[in-house]
């Protein structure tokens, strides 16, 4: 199997209804079947909890969660004090994730399958999903011209494959823990152990997946290749392994270097370190931050992520910075109210 990431773009009919609110922001949770041909049981409907400031925003920023479930509620939090001080703030879950968990699987498991055509289908289906919320955000007006996509972990893998199918959408990206080479971190990250022993058991012939040096040798003299390609198209029509398709090294080199934000954590222990450094290098050596913290360990001082969003989206009052640092009081629910 080859992705495209292609889909019918048409007007997007869509549920919505505000669940709760806080002091300066409504959250809304919106819904709209998936335009992905594809989709396994129980991933058809997309979600988006959108935060809306009361105030005039002054921005708007996309966050993609990592993999699983238990980061999730951190970026919910991320998403009410962004919007409390003044961004349209939108946390889409990414298929097979969360409350998107594929029928009798495990959050975030599909994403490195043994199965290889699984596999690139749920991440086909993420980058599907993820450039329709684009276009429902933009017809309901709420992508506004000072945008950010935020991605954390296979977030951020997914959004560097958005951002280069959509260069014109995006004005800039930050990614936090990201890192690239699929054969690596299937073969290194700790967090993958139950893959390695799927073939160690004889599962992932497909695609030689469970050949280690094989596969990591296909990668890197397909990385070789990336010079060759003038544009994403020529490199979904070569004969580079499909797997390699879904990896954002290849995406990398077809995004301009001044739009990317790159915060790694120096004891990230997920992710090879390797896979880190070849993809900043890939991404045109960005502006980069190391800090002192673990792949999962910054989640508790996200409030620092959001600081620093702010001021690289141009939001530099001191009052609207300070509400970040406030407890997330969530005042009454809101049952009565829902448009569309």
């Amino acid at each position: 199997m080859n992705p495209t990431f292609d889909y019918e773009k048409r007007k997007i009919d869509f549920s919505s209804g505000y669940i709760f609110k806080g002091k300066h922001y409504r959250c809304s949770i919106i819904k709209y079947p998936s335009f992905y041909e594809h989709a396994a049981k129980g991933t058809e409907m997309v979600e988006i909890y959108h935060f809306t400031p009361k105030e005039k925003p002054a921005g708007s920023i996309l966050i993609l969660h990592g993999l699983g479930s238990r980061n999730i509620p951190f970026l919910f939090w991320m998403g009410s004090h962004l919007a409390s001080a003044g961004l349209q703030s939108s946390v889409m879950i990414l298929p097979g994730n969360y409350t998107r968990t594929a029928d009798h699987s495990v959050s975030g498991k599909d994403f490195f399958s043994t199965d290889l055509n699984r596999l690139i289908s749920f991440w086909e289906h993420a980058v599907v999903d993820t450039r329709t919320t684009l276009d429902l955000l933009e017809q309901e007006g709420v992508w506004l011209d000072n945008n950010c996509v935020l991605g954390y972990c296979l977030g951020g893998m997914v959004s560097i494959i958005v951002n280069a199918l959509e260069q014109d959408r995006i004005k800039q990206a930050i990614l936090m823990t990201v890192g690239g080479n699929m054969a690596r971190i299937l073969w290194e990250s700790p967090t993958l152990i139950f893959a390695r022993r799927k073939f160690k058991s004889g599962e992932g012939k497909t695609g030689f997946l469970n050949d280690r040096e094989r596969l990591i040798r296909t990668f890197n003299d397909d990385i070789k290749r990336l010079k060759s390609f003038s544009s994403v198209h020529d490199l979904l029509n070569s004969d580079v392994h499909p797997l390699f398709k879904v990896d954002p090294l290849a995406y990398a080199p077809f995004i301009p270097a001044d739009k990317v934000t790159m915060i790694e954590a120096f004891f990230d222990r997920t992710l090879p370190k390797q896979s880190r450094k070849l993809l900043w290098k890939l991404l045109g050596k960005p502006k980069r931050y190391i800090v002192p913290m673990g792949h999962v360990s910054w989640l508790p001082f996200e409030y620092a992520l959001g600081k620093f969003v702010l001021k690289k989206m141009g939001i530099k009052e001191a009052k609207k910075r300070m509400r970040l640092l406030e407890s997330t009081k969530v005042e009454e629910p809101i049952d009565d109210e829902s448009i569309k």
